[in-house]
């Protein structure tokens, strides 16, 4: 006496249908096999970087120096954009406008020609 399990016998893969199924089984054992290595390589890059955080303690504030207590740091920048907006130090010539326009306008002159060259040799 034989003891049926009610599932069905698996259809022979001959014809359309069973090449059919038996490519649906290929793509889906090859997707379960992607997906595996996808998690077992996001595990290891997880444990990777666990392990190689730092544990140094945090470094201790800087002390500052005497006299700077008293000192904004807003006030010392007020301070350097206005020298820089009240002109050029000593020594240094104000370059006009016309002046830096010829300036900029020849080196990428230069610049061109250098880009030219590289194409007649290629």
């Amino acid at each position: 006496m034989e003891i049926s399990s009610g599932a069905r016998p698996p259809a022979p893969a001959s014809g359309p249908r069973g090449r059919i199924r038996a490519t649906i089984r290929s793509v889906k054992r090859a997707l379960a096999w992607v997906a595996g290595l996808a998690g077992i390589a996001a595990l290891g890059r997880l444990l990777a970087r666990r392990g190689t955080t730092s544990q140094a303690p945090a470094p201790a504030p800087a002390e500052p120096l005497a006299g700077e207590d008293d000192v904004d740091p807003a006030e010392v920048l007020r301070r350097k954009l206005a020298a820089q907006r009240s002109g050029p130090a000593e020594g240094e010539q104000a370059e006009t406008l016309d002046e830096r326009r010829a300036r900029i306008h020849a080196r990428a002159q230069e610049t061109i020609a250098s880009m030219r060259d590289g194409e007649d040799r290629a």
